[in-house]
């Protein structure tokens, strides 16, 4: 499976959305200083959520974005294939050709890994992850002024 920086920012969008639910429409501004995310590639992964009806967005100075459900709702399935390209992890499993297809000792361990990995996000809810969040992150104010990151971890290619 591959997690592109498409999908970590649609985590970050959807979590910040459900954080915030009780405040209404979010501005773009603030979720994308919230969490660290450059406006110009906030705007692709929203229209992208948009689209899968995962949000909504009112245009205007009071406008932003809301989540379209309730977070239990939305799984993390949900959010990772509506930002997403592909998401298997060989491109065979993604009806391509290839040369070895007849031979492929792997297909079908290949196929089970990506069964696993649907099913486990598709049982895995945006609440349950905000809830843990909140559980690991107490001393934190949720509304807060300051910035509140979901993830400063360095990911893949950003530093150590």
């Amino acid at each position: 499976m591959n997690i592109t920086a498409k999908s970590r920012y649609a985590l970050k969008i959807m979590m910040d959305l459900s954080l915030h639910e009780e405040g209404g429409h979010q501005q773009r501004h603030n979720i994308a200083v919230r969490q660290g995310i450059p406006l110009d590639f906030m705007d692709q992964v929203t229209a992208r959520l948009r689209s899968a009806s995962l949000i909504e967005s009112i245009r205007g100075r009071s406008g932003g974005f809301k989540l379209s459900k309730a977070s239990p709702k939305i799984s993390l399935w949900d959010i990772f294939q509506a930002v997403e390209d592909n998401l298997y992890p060989v491109k065979c499993l993604d009806h391509e050709k290839c040369a070895l297809e007849g031979m492929c000792v792997s297909i079908d361990a290949w196929d089970e890994v990506f069964s696993i990995l649907k099913n486990e996000l598709q049982k895995r809810s945006l609440q349950e992850v905000v809830d843990k969040w909140r559980q690991g992150n107490t001393h934190m104010d949720e509304n807060a002024p300051s910035p509140i990151t979901i993830c400063s971890r360095p990911h893949y290619g950003q530093g150590s």
